[in-house]
Parts: C-alpha cells; structure tokens; sequence
C-alpha cells in the first residue's frame, strides 16, 4: 500500500549514498538537451510526432523528477512521493521501459478508453522526452558524483546533498549562460509546456499502470497530477520571484525538508566558475562505480548523450514499424541505473559522503 511506502526511506541495493532528490542534471538542463536532440532527429515522422505535441516531451524531458515536488511544505504531509522518483532511477530499468513502450505503443484498447486518436501521438511524444531524460542522467552522474567527491574537501561544512544540489545548480546556469545567452530568469520554455485535460489523464493513468506493474505501487491520479503542478509552480518561484519571496522560502524547506529538489539558494548569475565544473580544462577525473578515468569534459558527455538518444529512438521507430524488437532497444538500454550508467543491482562499498 503507498501509505505504507510513504513513511520509509528507500534502502538503495547499492550502497551508495546518494541522498534523495539528487536528481542531476537539473531542469534546465535537461530541457536544453531534450531541444537539442529534438533538433538533430533525423527521423522525420518521430519529429513530426514530437512537435505536434511538443509541450509533452518538454515535459517528459524532466523524467520522474516531478515526484519531488509534491508539496510546498513537507511538513505538513505524510506523504514522500520523492520516493517514486527513486524508485524509477535505481530500479527494474529494463522493466519499467519495457511496461513504458508496452502501454505507449501495444495497448491498442486504450485509444478508445481515452476517446482520443491522439493517444498513441500523445504517448510517443512522452516517452521520446523521458528516453532524453534517462540518457542524460546516465551519462552524466558519474561525472558529477566524481566532481562532488573532489569538491567536498574544499567544501568540507557543506552538507553533501546541500554541496550536489549546488553542483547542479550551477551547472544549470552556465550551461544555459554558455548555449542561449540567457540567465535563468530569462528562461522560461521549460516550465511553460501545457498539458490539456486528455494529455493530463493519459499521463496520469500511464504512471498508474507503471508503479503497479513495475513496483507493486498504488498512486492516485490526483497525487501525480499535484506534483505536476507544484513542479511548474515551484521553478516559476525560483526563477522569477524577488529574493524577499524565494530566499525565506528555500531557507524554511531546505531546513524541513530532508528529500527537498532545491538547494537554499536562489539560481546565481553565474557565468563560469572557479571550480571548471565543465571541466573544460579537460583535467583526468575517475568514474566512482567503474574506477576508470577520463579527461572528457562534461560537453564531451553532453555530445555522447544525444548520439545516444538518437540511436535508442532508430530503434524505437524500427520496433514501431515491426522491424525491430523489444529486446533490441532493451538491449540498449541494459539495466543500466539512472545514476551509475551500470545495471542497477550491481553493488558497491564506495559511499559518496
């Protein structure tokens, strides 16, 4: 029962600690590279799809993040749906994208449950956004927890989660600086997507089947639809309120709220940073889950992620067209966690404190 799953932390299978909530990069970031894969498909009918129903892939482009945001003020809830978000990150990778495309693309009962022909359209936008998301994130933690662990000596009285959530924090906002010129305020596309009431009940429903299928959950549409809602509302305030507004606001809920997505800080007008958190310098840095090491920068990853994507979404459109099978895009995928960019059951005694 998810009353029983609100009240407990989840206890990863890796023994890592990765903190509830680190979800990086953060949400710009994966908007602009949701934009830039979007630009480089090749694929003129999964484009045509996609920008048909472009506020929807805007939207998957955040992938499970949005359970975080389920309320304003957790202390007044006993409910962490922070929690699902985990879940989906360091989880059954396989087997959630299997029930993902499965519900998309097979369940041909749904259009007429929905009474929409644009069922199958509204699905695929989703999912071509989510697969951005997963993409990114697997390419690019490792490289982030590895720069979080040679940054914690330096910051040694900032708490780990506080010290991740300002890596991507700032991430965010040279990455936006150094693509589109723009300071975070000034960016407002990632939060604007519109969701009209079918796309809100097939999205909703869809999650449904998905943590009941996958992970034996039960979550009510009117949850996953709030923390929709408080995800928009909640970056609208970071981005575009006076600090008088923000700034006590992040202070109370860092303080209160142990899963909190927001690091106590307003988005800074950073234009580089002292630390080459892009490691443009192209310095040698060590991947804590494999131990190898590489001078990539984190653009380098940025172009590796979307040569990615583009591959996964080849086969996709062969596995629409009943050229390709499942397994051929599981195959792909390979269990790989969120986090790790290794299959999710794999264990390790390093702990990122």
């Amino acid at each position: 029962m998810l009353s029983c799953m609100y009240n407990k932390k989840i206890h990863i299978i890796i023994t890592i600690s990765l903190y509830g909530g680190n979800n990086m990069p953060r949400a710009i970031t994966h908007y602009l590279f949701s934009q830039d894969c979007f630009d480089k498909l090749n694929n003129n009918e999964i484009k045509n799809i996609i920008e048909k129903n472009m506020d929807v892939y805007i939207f998957g482009s955040q992938g499970p993040n949005f359970f975080t945001y389920y309320n304003k003020i957790p202390l007044f809830s006993t409910k962490n749906l922070s929690v699902i978000s985990n879940l989906i990150h360091m989880q059954n990778i396989n087997l959630f994208f299997k029930n993902m495309i499965y519900y998309s693309t097979d369940i041909h009962c749904l259009k007429q449950i929905f009474n929409n022909s644009n069922f199958e359209e509204v699905t695929i936008s989703y999912l071509c956004g989510f697969f951005s998301h997963y993409i990114l994130d697997k390419f690019i933690h490792p490289y982030i927890y590895s720069l979080q662990l040679k940054l914690k000596e330096e910051y040694k009285f900032k708490k780990p989660l506080s010290l991740h959530k300002s890596i991507e924090t700032h991430i965010d906002t040279i990455l936006l600086y150094k693509f589109k010129n723009l300071k975070p305020y000034q960016c407002k596309n990632y939060t604007n997507f519109k969701l009209n009431q079918n796309e809100l009940l097939i999205l909703c429903d869809m999650y449904k089947f998905l943590l009941k299928n996958v992970f034996n959950k039960c979550v009510s549409s009117k949850d996953i639809s709030k923390c929709i809602n408080m995800f928009k509302r909640t970056e609208n305030l970071l981005n575009s309120s006076s600090k008088i507004y923000a700034q006590p606001y992040l202070s109370i809920k860092n303080i209160i709220c142990e899963n909190s997505q927001i690091e106590s800080m307003i988005y800074l007008n950073y234009k580089y940073c002292i630390n080459d958190l892009l490691n443009t310098s192209n310095s040698l840095w060590e991947d804590p889950f494999t131990k190898t090491t590489s001078n990539k920068s984190l653009l380098d990853l940025y172009s590796e992620s979307i040569d990615f994507y583009l591959d996964l979404i080849k086969s996709f459109d062969l596995y629409i067209k009943n050229k390709a099978t499942m397994d051929d895009i599981l195959l792909k995928i390979n269990n790989n966690s969120f986090f790790t960019n290794q299959h999710y059951k794999l264990s390790y005694n390093y702990k990122l404190k």
